[in-house]
């Protein structure tokens, strides 16, 4: 078939579209988890003294794990801007024990400011 060729995309193909969001997604979740390793250390609940009041989710245990908090959970922010989906504001370290506490929904972490995780927060046990 004489001049018919085929058009490249513009762009890429659109496994290297992909692979660039990753890329730039990447470099924003580095920057946000490591101003929660400042804020948080190791596990919130060690950092700021929380455990005291939740003892029965006892002690911190398993490497530190970057937690999305509320309405920041994965399921809530899928398809948004890197800059929309992690913050500091709904992100908080936790080691792997309270990380899976949480992901089990055994406790909700309530943010009482505007700030978010950045400002207080309060613990909230979940009825089993």
């Amino acid at each position: 078939m004489l001049g018919t060729a085929q058009a490249k995309p513009a762009r890429g193909t659109a496994r290297k579209l992909k692979a660039r969001a990753k890329r730039q997604e990447s470099k924003h979740a580095k920057c946000v988890r490591a101003q929660c390793v400042e804020r948080d250390g190791y596990c919130l609940f060690r950092s700021r003294r929380v455990a005291s009041g939740f003892a029965g989710y006892g002690w911190c245990d398993g490497p530190s794990e970057w937690a999305h908090i509320g309405q920041h959970r994965r399921c809530h922010t899928r398809g948004m801007e890197p800059e929309q989906r992690h913050t500091t504001a709904g992100s908080a370290m936790l080691c792997k024990r309270h990380h899976a506490a949480y992901d089990a929904h055994e406790f909700d972490i309530q943010p009482t400011t505007t700030a978010g995780m950045d400002g207080n927060f309060r613990l909230i046990t979940r009825a089993a």
